[in-house]
């Protein structure tokens, strides 16, 4: 047995096996159990007699049985004023004296259930469908591990004495159940939480499954689990890299912009969350670009003359048709770069985050499989040298603006499906889960390799002029969230040299040489 499990459980484990002797003769360890409970508990005023009444082990054991295990745990075993509030009688067990009524049950935990002839008490190991699968004494006249209908089952108990009652066990999850732990699943999964699991949900946990390196089955067993927590972790540990208020501030002025409602070409209008969740990582760039990132930074150069490689060069014309310049460096040729993603992002993909390939492409293997806003694939990893920094930063921190994306969208099954293994499996995961992510690699894609996207190289890529004054107005609040830098410390000195004529040297403003 692999799970944590409590020492009497351990014990009762140890001593599987063990069995009534048949006819009138008596197994001395069933009679052991009952003189090591006497003999540990002897200041217990009555025990020792009460013990005494074990004769034989024909006497229903049960009871017995998980009283010497709790024995051997130093847990005292229920003992009430009368016969039948003591540890021999199984229903006993159900008594707050002993222990606290759990209403799930734990690895261990005392089963106390009506059964015909009378009651029986045995210990939790785990859930098999419609039944508990308990391990005890006196079933079927042995130690061992039988099943009982979770029906029958009066109580479950966790002893007072034993500790902090361990978190419940999770189950097994596959299409077709539901629940709140299903609800739970599909919280870290980023699809809606409406507790049943479906073929949507059956979907995420797939690309899931790809994209984290784990046998792909869509059932979330022990070591799915241990990936999802370690998602919850990266989540809780990281931020999407904007103030709560900056976040409230570029949504309000996406609200009221005249592109809010735009009618896109083919596409009509965008999703609810697609323009605010653009708005938010063109802010984060903006802010990446004051403190001199390196992504942000390749983004925003002046547009190159290479029409084949920079997709900037290549819409110029267009550009310069509304007055949009990018000659230069800095948060203009940036800003005008999120204005082309925007109009990709409607064109690729309507503005669905979750949008998986064409199917009607051939390219399914990992690296060529597109996936998200903008349908960029795997392979443009080499386009750049700040690429990997980025696929490591959002791997550690997953955080990308994912439920603004999501506003009023519901994924579909093809649309979460990712293709093949590795590093291009984590890339199709991470370009769905984490739409900044997806933006800022397309960015940067956009500017060395425009040949990969059909709708760059077709021309369909809107420019919208709209787009472009509601980015001035986010960049306007981004940069005043932008820290001021550091001034120099008072002890670092500055150094004039010049080199006109003879060489005079000042240290702050006095002449020393």
């Amino acid at each position: 047995m692999t799970d944590t499990a409590p020492d009497w459980l351990l014990t009762m484990r140890t001593i599987s096996g063990m069995s009534e002797t048949a006819g009138s003769a008596d197994n001395p360890k069933i009679l052991a159990m009952r003189d090591e409970i006497a003999r540990r508990w002897a200041s217990t005023p009555g025990m020792e007699d009460y013990c005494d009444l074990y004769t034989h082990d024909s006497i229903p054991w049960c009871g017995l049985t998980v009283a010497y295990c709790m024995t051997m745990a130093g847990i005292h075993p229920v003992f009430g004023p009368t016969d039948t509030d003591r540890f021999l009688w199984a229903q006993a067990w159900d008594d707050p004296s002993f222990g606290g009524i759990i209403k799930t049950p734990r690895v261990g935990c005392v089963v106390v259930m009506g059964r015909e002839g009378g009651g029986h008490v045995t210990l939790y190991e785990r859930t098999e469908g419609s039944k508990y699968v308990c391990r005890g004494g006196n079933q079927s006249d042995a130690i061992n591990v039988q099943s009982y209908a979770i029906d029958n089952v009066i109580s479950l108990v966790w002893p007072n004495t034993a500790g902090p009652l361990p978190p419940a066990p999770r189950r097994t999850l596959s299409e077709g159940d539901n629940g709140s732990d299903v609800a739970a699943l599909q919280t870290t999964l980023g699809v809606p939480a409406d507790g049943d699991f479906g073929p949507v949900t059956e979907a995420a946990v797939m690309g899931f499954q790809s994209g984290w390196g784990l046998q792909v089955d869509g059932v979330v067993g022990p070591m799915t689990w241990d990936e999802l927590d370690a998602l919850d972790a990266k989540m809780a540990a990281g931020s999407d890299g904007l103030e709560p208020e900056l976040v409230d501030a570029i949504s309000a002025v996406v609200a009221e912009s005249d592109i809010a409602g735009h009618s896109w070409d083919d596409r009509g209008t965008a999703p609810p969350g697609y323009l605010q969740g653009m708005a938010l990582t063109f802010g984060l760039a903006v802010q990446q670009f004051g403190n001199d990132i390196g992504a942000a930074l390749a983004m925003s150069e002046a547009m190159t003359d290479d029409a084949e490689t920079d997709a900037l060069k290549w819409y110029e014309a267009e550009f310069k048709a509304l007055g949009m310049d990018n000659s230069a460096d800095g948060l203009t040729t940036l800003r005008h770069l999120f204005v082309m993603l925007i109009g990709l992002g409607m064109r690729e993909s309507s503005g669905k985050y979750y949008e998986g390939r064409d199917t009607t492409a051939t390219n399914v293997t990992s690296t060529t499989a597109e996936a998200g806003l903008f349908q960029t694939s795997a392979n443009i990893k080499t386009a750049s040298p700040h690429m990997d920094p980025l696929w490591k930063q959002y791997w550690l921190d997953p955080n990308g603006f994912l439920p603004v994306f999501s506003t009023g969208l519901y994924p579909t099954s093809s649309g979460l499906k990712n293709y093949g293994t590795g590093e291009g499996a984590a890339f199709q995961w991470l370009s769905k889960y984490t739409p900044s992510f997806a933006a800022m690699v397309t960015a940067l894609g956009l500017r060395t390799r425009r040949k990969h996207w059909g709708p760059i190289n077709r021309k369909e890529c809107e420019i919208v002029r709209d787009c472009d004054d509601m980015l001035i107005a986010v960049q306007a609040l981004a940069i005043a969230e932008v820290p001021p830098p550091e001034p120099p410390p008072d002890d670092v000195a500055t150094v004039d040299i010049v080199a006109t004529g003879p060489v005079r040297i000042t240290v702050n403003g006095v002449p020393v040489g």
